[in-house]
């Protein structure tokens, strides 16, 4: 048989959730006399219920975070002139903006078309020999459509149905310039004492650039094999603290490479945490998409759960 025609990893994901999507979409209310089991996310929940409420209010997406003290392994200097691999800070901070607003809801459910955009800055703070550059800024806007669901199936609360399309590039040119097109489907279901996603996407292909400085084409042909293919999520609370987990694979077996990120956090007041956080793997940044990091960081987050 053609490699051609094979159905790919990927494909037989995104086929699996459009399978489960009906039964989601269409499951029968819980009995009146059965007691519904509360999700971990009821409060996000609501609190997005309200927000959306404001067709001009704005919304956390992802984590926000700002982490002045950020230890990587072995941060990149491609993108800056004056950063070489002997003057480069292994210290550096690292900051995460994500948030979301509404299009169109047809619905009083939080259902509906979203536009999202996240970006995540490799800031050398402490680096006054260079000026204290900007390393590296990755910017991703997504458009999705989101269906809310209140569905228990197994033990389960199903939460959140998502389809979209996602850019993501680093706003570089050249032989720095790193970015991506994909669409993706993802799934949200939680219990009393957790919340899990799985996300999975397939690339949108480009044409080969006709010369590595070309500004047409493909700046990374390779970037799935490093960034993978899906992403499996899990968070809970462990009694004052929280523990939010991503990990994300390319599901080769002979040749596998993926990440794992962990993030605990502590509340110190209503509305933010402590965070300390870790990276192992590929992707840490687009510009280092194909090197391998190990990253650990502390700061302070917007509450999140």
């Amino acid at each position: 048989m053609n490699n051609a025609h094979k159905p790919t990893v990927i494909t037989k994901t995104l086929c699996l959730i459009l399978l489960f999507l009906p039964q989601l979409l269409m499951a029968e209310e819980v009995s009146v006399a059965t007691k519904k089991e509360k999700s971990i996310l009821e409060k996000r929940e609501q609190a997005l219920l309200k927000t959306t409420a404001n067709p001009f209010a704005i919304s956390q997406h992802r984590l926000n975070y700002l982490l002045p003290v950020s230890y990587i392994s072995k941060p990149g200097t491609r993108t800056v002139e004056e950063l070489t691999n002997d003057n480069v800070d292994n210290v550096e901070a690292k900051y995460q903006i994500s948030i979301k607003f509404p299009i169109y809801l047809p619905t009083t459910d939080a259902s509906g078309l979203y536009f999202g955009f996240t970006a995540v800055s490799y800031w050398q703070l402490y680096n006054s020999e260079a000026s204290k550059p900007f390393r590296e800024t990755n910017y991703e806007p997504e458009l999705f459509y989101s269906w809310q669901q209140n569905h228990s199936i197994l033990g389960f609360e199903f939460n959140q149905v998502q389809f979209g399309i996602n850019h993501q590039s680093n706003g570089q040119s050249g032989l720095s310039s790193r970015s991506w097109n994909r669409v993706f489907a993802s799934l949200v279901f939680s219990d009393e004492s957790a919340f899990y996603y799985i996300k999975a996407w397939h690339r949108l292909a480009e044409d080969e650039k006709e010369t590595p400085l070309s500004v047409i084409g493909d700046d990374n042909p390779d970037i799935t094999d490093y960034l993978g293919h899906m992403e499996f999520g899990v968070g809970t609370q462990l009694g004052k603290f929280n523990l939010f987990t991503a990990v994300r694979n390319n599901l080769k077996l002979s040749d596998n490479k993926g990440s794992v990120e962990l993030n605990l956090s502590y509340s110190f007041t209503e509305g933010y945490d402590f965070l300390i956080q870790y990276f192992n793997g590929y992707g840490d940044s687009l510009i280092d998409y194909d090197r391998h990091q190990q990253r650990i960081s502390l700061g302070m987050q917007m509450k999140f759960l």
